[in-house]
């Protein structure tokens, strides 16, 4: 017996809208047994959506603002590194045979050069990184906060509001008060 879900979606679509056909299958075998067991309940139903995914909108310029990406984090930018640092490695093993040294040597301590430089400065960016609390689970978690504070403050009445910077000023002038003190 053909379920309702195969009968709407010929196999094709519906193995592209669940995702694999696999999930298609199992699909099927649940809507059959649904409908073999006659049960009508509504809240045992399987609704499928599909969110249509665009990578580029149509009015890009109008709906958001352009912002300048730091160098790196685009595809333009990592082929430009990957080809700079293939000529950075021809030109030093040409420089080492234009020297005098054997090109085996030569390609030796290229490969040597290049393997220890990209680790150790990898390496350099990620202690960095993490030394300036700037990795991305902690940018998540601050940004996180950011929002909850943000929702939290929309949810806040009038009064609720005018009460909380009144408390906000009174600390204010508490630590500069105290600042103050121990300055002297």
């Amino acid at each position: 017996m053909p379920s309702l879900f195969s009968l709407a979606f010929p196999p094709t679509t519906s193995a592209f809208i669940r995702g694999t056909a696999a999930s298609h299958i199992l699909y099927n075998k649940e809507t059959s047994l649904f409908l073999q067991n006659g049960l009508n309940n509504t809240r045992s139903m399987k609704l499928v959506s599909i969110t249509p995914r665009c990578s580029s909108p149509s009015n890009s310029n109008d709906s958001k603002e352009k912002t300048k990406t730091p160098f790196g984090y685009t595809r333009k930018d990592v082929l430009l590194i990957g080809l700079g640092v293939t000529v950075a490695g021809v030109g030093l093993k040409s420089g080492l045979e234009f020297v005098g040294i054997d090109p085996l040597q030569a390609g030796n301590v290229v490969q040597l050069v290049m393997v220890l430089g990209l680790t150790v400065g990898w390496i350099s960016t990620y202690i960095f990184r993490v030394s300036n609390k700037e990795m991305t689970y902690a940018q998540q978690l601050r940004d996180y906060e950011v929002k909850v504070m943000q929702k939290r403050l929309e949810g806040l009445t009038e009064a609720e509001l005018e009460a909380l910077l009144e408390q906000v000023e009174e600390e204010k002038q508490r630590q500069g008060q105290a600042s103050g003190e121990q300055v002297n």
